[in-house]
């Protein structure tokens, strides 16, 4: 055989194994391809799940958790005054615990579906007043005079008159 037919016979022999590697890779990626897709789909499919999970648990913690107090507090000079929403709640079901520097409002707020007079069960369609036990602490940025301070509730409003604790400012000389 001649040289010319030996070297054509490789480069037939070669475009043959090349073809052969290039389908195979052709094979491997249209795989690799449809094993990706679907992979991304089952992602997609199990962060919606975890997303409902998620958003399940937040809701359980909500419902069990103590709610927030709504309050602004008030520098007023020598006093500041806190003012805190409680509507619905009864005086008797509110504790105020004042320390120097912090104050805690804790409640309970009694939100029912029932009506007065009527037995029959009934279910919340849309629920987004406070229920159960609320709860707020606050830092206060001054010392207060505990056993000054006062407290009024009057329409579901908590109001606290809470002296503060003079500071004596002290003039140092510079020699």
């Amino acid at each position: 055989m001649s040289e010319k037919r030996i070297f054509e016979k490789g480069v037939a022999d070669s475009k043959e194994i090349v073809d052969k590697g290039m389908e195979k890779g052709k094979n491997v990626a249209g795989r690799v391809a449809t094993d990706f897709g679907k992979t991304m789909d089952e992602i997609l499919i199990n962060l919606k799940s975890f997303q409902k999970d998620v958003d399940s648990k937040i809701n359980e913690y909500k419902e069990t958790t103590p709610s927030r107090i709504d309050l602004d507090l008030i520098d007023a000079g020598d006093s500041l005054y806190v003012k805190a929403d409680l509507p619905g709640v009864e005086k008797k079901d509110i504790d105020v615990e004042i320390l120097e520097r912090e104050l805690t409002i804790k409640s309970h707020f009694n939100t029912t579906c029932k009506n007065e007079g009527n037995t029959n069960e009934c279910e919340f369609l849309i629920k987004g007043r406070k229920n159960g036990p609320a709860e707020r602490t606050i830092k206060i940025p001054n010392k207060i005079k505990i056993k000054e301070a006062k407290a009024e509730f009057n329409n579901g409003v908590l109001f606290l008159d809470l002296p503060k604790v003079e500071t004596k400012k002290l003039k140092v000389n510079i020699k």
